[in-house]
């Protein structure tokens, strides 16, 4: 029961507009008594608002709270927020730090070029498919045998379309991340879009998140990838694990 009271919450995301129970259903791929049934139960307990007008739910301020400081380490925000808007506006590019839930990436920060005039339709809170996302194939690349198979089993359970896409490419995913720290996807997430993402290790374990940055093929050439934006994001990526490493310790370690 638990498991499908979060399937509907995660349904609202990431613009949290008004849904009907057949809306959800659909979603959620839930027996509609089922959805009517949880979507009362969660309204009841404050997670939920209705609409008598609208005969529609939308999460509570309540919950949408919890769910930003749940989904990230506000350290690592907090840290990298100005790292990404300087990092986006040197490579004219759009910079996003996510963290895996369920067979999503969800994306905690988002800083886009102040001088791009295409940016990716994606904000702190959107959902990308981890399957297809540069983000979601590092943190894939990066897991060891025995995760990435649980991973990918849950993947071909609940976005067939995706696994069987990204099965036929992983061996290149974790060849890119063994060998260069970083894997490109060229037009996996969004046609005429290419990305690259790399993976952060906190002190509270191994890739718990990984940064990425996209931006259409024209401006984000696979070449300008391996010649000069993966180097640097490889920089900042250890410029954070190190000032992460630092904020941990604390001043008097």
């Amino acid at each position: 029961m638990l498991a499908r009271g979060l399937a509907i919450l995660r349904a609202f995301e990431p613009a949290n507009e008004w849904r009907t129970n057949t809306e959800l259903a659909t979603l959620t791929e839930l027996p509609k008594p089922t959805v009517s049934r949880l979507t009362a139960n969660l309204t009841e307990s404050g997670y939920l608002i209705y609409s008598a007008e609208r005969a529609a739910y939308r999460l509570s301020t309540s919950v949408l709270a919890l769910g930003y400081v749940a989904a990230s380490n506000r350290n690592l925000v907090v840290i990298a927020r100005p790292l990404m808007q300087e990092f986006a506006d040197q490579h004219n590019l759009s910079v996003v730090l996510g963290s895996p839930d369920g067979g999503s990436m969800v994306c905690n920060e988002v800083a886009h070029s102040r001088s791009l005039l295409f940016t990716l339709r994606v904000r702190v809170g959107s959902r990308l498919r981890m399957g297809q996302s540069a983000l979601g194939r590092a943190l894939i690349g990066s897991m060891g045998d025995a995760e990435r198979d649980r991973v990918l089993a849950r993947l071909e359970e609940t976005d067939h379309e995706t696994w069987s896409v990204l099965h036929g490419q992983l061996k290149t995913v974790v060849s890119q991340m063994q060998r260069r720290g970083y894997v490109i996807a060229a037009g996996t997430l969004e046609r005429g879009t290419n990305g690259v993402a790399v993976v952060i290790d906190t002190p509270d374990g191994p890739h718990g998140f990984a940064l990425g940055c996209a931006a259409p093929s024209g401006i984000l050439s696979v070449s300008r990838i391996e010649s000069e934006v993966a180097p640097d994001l490889l920089a900042l990526k250890r410029r954070l694990e190190a000032e992460l490493s630092v904020t941990a310790d604390g001043p008097d370690s």
